[in-house]
């Protein structure tokens, strides 16, 4: 086989592990939007951003990366988790949803900063899982494609909940409630894996349970749309 061939597959099989895997996401949460759905021009934005957003976000974060190690003493783990990982991946992701969205004409359902936030959680992940795929090969770039992608649509879907409830509200310190629950979230959830606490079989039982959450609030405000 030629090079050029070889080179070929290669870049193929990268975007079917790890953009691919973020796209077909973003399709089965937008079909939850089912009495208005959001013009797909918005969502590929959406999708988009998060692409662009990890690279401030890794920048941000590569100064400490000794603090995020299996080594590091247990305390200074959590608390880097937290500060480091959670405020930083879950502000930047947050940010952009906020700044997108919540002047936006299109945003009037209480579903939609849900929406939202899981598209840019999902191209957060996607690029995020390119870079693992290349560095550590194609079976964890299929593992964070599933789990690692749902837990960033879970934790910026359940900030963009909260973006709504701000909005239609007019409660904007929700937003800041939602920032910091996410980014807590986040932080734990990253101390537990870091930390090896949290095995195989507890990262899908949490990442269950986060998507179980999500879907209620989906269909909580699916409810109270006023275009039902």
């Amino acid at each position: 086989m030629k090079r050029k061939e070889v080179i070929k597959i290669y870049y193929i099989n990268l975007f079917l592990v790890s953009i691919l895997p973020g796209i077909l996401w973003v399709w089965y949460f937008y079909r939850k939007d089912k009495y208005d759905p959001e013009p797909k021009r918005l969502i590929i934005r959406d999708f988009i951003w998060g692409i662009l957003v990890v690279i401030p976000a890794s920048l941000a974060e590569s100064p400490f990366g000794q603090y995020l190690t299996p080594q590091t003493p247990l305390l200074l783990l959590f608390l880097a988790a937290i500060f480091i990982v959670g405020f930083i991946e879950e502000g930047a992701k947050s940010y952009v949803v906020y700044k997108l969205h919540y002047a936006h004409p299109e945003f009037d359902e209480p579903v939609d900063g849900i929406i939202y936030g899981v598209t840019v959680g999902l191209g957060f992940a996607a690029f995020e899982n390119l870079f693992y795929t290349i560095l550590f090969g194609y079976r964890v770039g299929l593992f964070r494609a599933v789990l690692t992608s749902l837990a960033h649509a879970s934790f910026t879907g359940i900030f963009g909940y909260y973006l709504s409830r701000a909005k239609l509200n007019g409660k904007k310190f929700l937003i800041i409630y939602g920032f910091l629950l996410v980014s807590f979230l986040h932080g734990i959830y990253d101390f537990l894996v870091i930390s090896g606490m949290m095995g195989f079989f507890y990262t899908i039982t949490a990442i269950g349970l986060m998507q179980v959450y999500l879907a209620l609030l989906i269909k909580r405000t699916t409810e109270k749309s006023p275009f039902k």
